[in-house]
């Protein structure tokens, strides 16, 4: 008579099936991650692409680009003391051509007497085209919607400056033929990172005053923490002060910042910086949308910035500056 037996696995196989399970999933997880990350920045660049055409559709309609801090409207800052709404960012302006035209519609009735750090209920409504997929942690002292995106303002420190080197300074139009040193090659807007506890080099060191992006990235220490309240890069995307909307191109991507004072509306370096891989996306004033790595040609870091002529931080300062008659190469 025979005996019916049920073959099974014994532990030494189940062992063996599951180590090659683990292999298996150690070998597939970074390309997960890699296709993940590719349509994270496919639709940053579209949101980039989108601002462009907002951009261009604002410069149709007024014949001058949005200011970056000024408010609505085409009034001009008197030299005087500033009023609270001329901290109003150059988003507030774009919405109309960004399909937002009832948050337009409703912010224009009032806006201007309100402030950009207000908790205002149309300040706090978040605008998806402002955010980037790949940037998804954030630590902010307030409840006004956010922003990854930030517009240049040149190769210099003075972003707080009424004639920026760049496109996008305080109470400060803008038009095309303006910029003598082409389109393709100067930049509209760049990205901020979230100030997050894993990415500290999106931090600020405030309170110096460096000379140089060199003395910039010397004293920055990460381990000082969140040195300013409002955890600034990416909040408030109503506010055009340069902690919240500003960039300049004299360090490059992803590297330290300083503002020159504990307050939100300083000059300083403001560096453009993102949670892409080795880099950050640029969108330029002929509305083209290209990957600046970290490794691009910064020129002298030593150097302090120039108020007229080429600008001393190489390619990627040549690409901050509107007029500064440099030749600039695509991007690296």
């Amino acid at each position: 008579m025979h005996r019916s037996t049920r073959g099974g696995f014994s532990l030494v196989e189940l062992l063996v099936v599951f180590a090659v399970f683990c292999v298996l999933v150690g070998l597939l997880m970074p390309v997960v991650q890699q296709a993940r990350e590719t349509s994270r920045r496919m639709q940053c660049t579209n949101n980039m692409k989108q601002l462009a055409i907002a951009l261009h559709e604002y410069h149709d309609t007024f014949l001058a680009f949005p200011y970056r801090e000024g408010g609505l409207g085409q009034h001009q800052h008197n030299g005087g003391p500033m009023a609270p709404y001329q901290r109003q960012s150059g988003f507030i302006s774009l919405l109309p051509y960004m399909g937002k035209h009832a948050l337009a519609n409703e912010i224009e009735a009032i806006g201007m007497a309100r402030v950009p750090w207000e908790e205002w209920k149309p300040w706090q409504t978040p605008i998806e085209l402002l955010l980037c997929p790949s940037s998804n942690e954030h630590f902010a002292a307030d409840t006004i919607a956010n922003s990854n995106y930030t517009f240049c303002s040149g190769d210099s420190v003075d972003t707080e400056s009424l004639d920026p080197r760049g496109i996008f300074g305080l109470v400060k139009h803008t038009t095309i033929d303006s910029i003598t040193d082409g389109t393709s090659t100067t930049l509209a807007f760049s990205e901020h990172l979230f100030p997050s506890h894993s990415r500290d080099r999106a931090n600020v060191n405030y309170g110096s005053e460096p000379a140089t992006p060199a003395e910039c990235a010397l004293t920055f220490d990460s381990s000082n923490g969140y040195a300013f309240s409002h955890d600034a890069p990416g909040n408030r995307w109503t506010d055009g002060g340069s902690a919240y909307s500003a960039m300049n191109t004299c360090l490059p991507p992803n590297s330290p910042q300083c503002a020159y004072a504990s307050h939100d509306a300083q000059d300083g370096f403001y560096t453009a910086s993102s949670a892409h891989p080795g880099g950050v996306m640029a969108t330029f004033a002929d509305g083209s949308v290209r990957f600046i790595t970290e490794t691009i040609d910064a020129g002298n870091q030593g150097a302090t910035s120039v108020a007229t002529g080429t600008s001393p931080y190489g390619v990627w300062g040549s690409m901050g500056s509107k007029s500064g008659a440099e030749y600039t190469p695509g991007s690296e």
